[in-house]
């Protein structure tokens, strides 16, 4: 072999140890990471105005950089292109110890389009694909099967197929050996939670029922309380779930500045039963609930540097909190 082909297999080498991490997996009602430390997600909403945020290596390593300095271990993704590759931004993300939790949908294969839920052979392969794509990267942390599907009780019959989509993911890893990655959904938080959240997680055959329970929470507003917002109810509810539950989206922006000081009472009181939050979201839009601002574009693709917003240059998020 050629002294050049002898660098390219070297480089190769080092490459795969350099972004190599320990994987997540699930023990009772914790994650745990492959070195057998407690894993609680410190995440970040990412999805870009793009469909997919991870195909922009160079804007990835800008992001991951800027992340770690708030504390993130996680970033959460919505929509992926599953035929893409992907390699460049995971290994970014991977070299600062961040974890991706992403969705299996597209806009065109929910598990509820329009009023009527149905798993399909349509939507099963899109799904499928996405672990096809992600399963191979040790920072894959998660996959979620839907995101708001029942939001309350009238929505009730989409329950079972939530289940049929989480059983059906979990068969297809088994049958190509895949890694086991836990598999969960992402709730609304409504007056429904507790009934809807006990059929989905309390099953007694643990292949009929999720692995993993993620709430969008939005109720924590400025300068709230423990018992104020509610975070000692949801806690009271959550208390004898059989698997681990995190916040899958937070940030209420109705009483500005955001102070993200839900944060404390996450992994301090909370930190018993609950493994973490995802702060929503990374981006800013016209929506203000964005953490950064990019800067002017460079080229098509890349933007120049990010600035934070919202005060986040004076908190760390995440990184004042032990765990």
């Amino acid at each position: 072999m050629s002294r050049s082909n002898l660098f390219v297999v070297a480089l190769a080498a080092l490459l795969a140890l350099v972004y190599a991490i320990p994987t997540i997996s699930i023990t009772g009602t914790k994650f745990f990471n492959s070195e057998g430390k407690q894993f609680y997600v410190k995440g970040i909403a990412y999805q870009l105005i793009e469909d997919d945020p991870l195909i922009n290596t160079v804007q990835c390593q800008r992001d991951a950089a800027l992340m770690a300095e708030l504390g993130a271990n996680s970033i959460r993704v919505y929509h992926v292109d599953p035929s893409a590759d992907h390699t460049g931004c995971m290994n970014a993300f991977a070299q600062y110890g961040i974890y991706l939790w992403v969705d299996c949908d597209s806009f065109k294969t929910y598990v509820r389009l329009g009023d009527g839920p149905s798993w399909t052979q349509n939507k099963s392969n899109f799904y499928r694909a996405v672990m096809d794509n992600f399963q191979q990267f040790d920072n894959t942390a998660g996959f979620f099967v839907g995101n708001e599907v029942l939001n309350d009780v009238t929505d009730s019959s989409s329950a079972p197929y939530l289940l049929t989509a989480a059983a059906d993911l979990r068969a297809y890893g088994r049958s190509r050996n895949y890694r086991p990655i836990p598999i969960g959904y992402s709730a609304t938080d409504t007056g429904a939670l507790p009934m809807l959240a006990d059929y989905l997680a309390c099953r007694p055959n643990v292949d009929e029922r999720l692995d993993f329970y993620g709430l969008n929470s939005y109720r924590w507003c400025g300068e709230s309380t423990f018992q104020q917002s509610g975070y000692d109810v949801l806690l009271n509810q959550t208390a004898d779930y059989n698997l681990p539950i995190f916040f899958t989206e937070v940030g209420c922006n109705t009483v500005p500045p955001r102070t993200f000081s839900d944060q404390a009472v996450v992994f301090n009181e909370m930190a018993d039963v609950w493994s973490g939050a995802i702060i929503y979201e990374w981006i800013q839009e016209m929506n203000q609930y964005g953490l950064i601002n990019y800067g002017p574009r460079l080229d098509a693709s890349i933007n120049e540097g990010s600035s934070i917003v919202q005060g986040l240059h004076k908190l760390p998020m995440f990184a004042r909190y032990g765990h």
